[in-house]
């Protein structure tokens, strides 16, 4: 039985990962549709997997939360949304600064019905509004325009480009940074 949600949106219900959610996770991280955009592009093992657990998803300075929607696609109690599609998370959080990294992912199949968007943008007031961030970040590879959008959506600018950062598909690929200012979000 999944934990209770930490934060919800109209249609999500954002809870912490547990143990039982790992091979969840590792299915959908083994979809080259995840991994080839970038995000993860090794497959990992359990072990890889438990390690990314306890140094990850149970890092105290950073928030990783599960998508979770109604397995009967209703947007019914928060309670009743307990079928993972994703996760968002609030990474490289620096309280001196007022900084923090957006990451999020979901499973294919939960693709373009806005679900990433909702999260993220619940993610992100939560992070203006409980943890002082000042500003939001957001570094996607180029070519993931679905990724792109979704910050777009949620307000953030494009900051610039880091040409040829990452290593895909046997090409390098630019990585594109965006931000968030919470003077830009009221």
């Amino acid at each position: 039985m999944p934990g209770p949600s930490f934060l919800a949106t109209d249609r999500t219900a954002l809870r912490s990962p547990e143990r039982d959610d790992l091979n969840w996770i590792q299915y959908v991280f083994h979809n080259e549709q995840v991994w080839g955009l970038g995000t993860y592009a090794r497959p990992p093992t359990t072990d890889q997997m438990e390690t990314y657990y306890e140094e990850t998803l149970s890092d105290e300075d950073s928030v990783h939360l599960l998508v979770c929607i109604d397995p009967a696609g209703s947007p019914g109690p928060v309670e009743e949304r307990t079928e993972p599609v994703g996760l968002v998370a609030m990474t490289d959080h620096d309280t001196e600064r007022g900084t923090a990294e957006l990451a999020y992912w979901l499973d294919p199949d939960a693709w373009g019905q806005g679900y990433a968007t909702e999260a993220a943008g619940r993610l992100v007031k939560y992070g203006f509004d409980q943890r002082a961030l000042r500003k939001w970040s957001a570094k996607i590879v180029g070519g993931n325009d679905r990724s792109v959008a979704v910050v777009e959506r949620l307000g953030f600018t494009k900051e610039g480009t880091h040409r040829q950062e990452w290593y895909l598909d046997g090409a390098w690929r630019d990585m594109l940074w965006f931000g968030l200012l919470r003077t830009e979000r009221e």
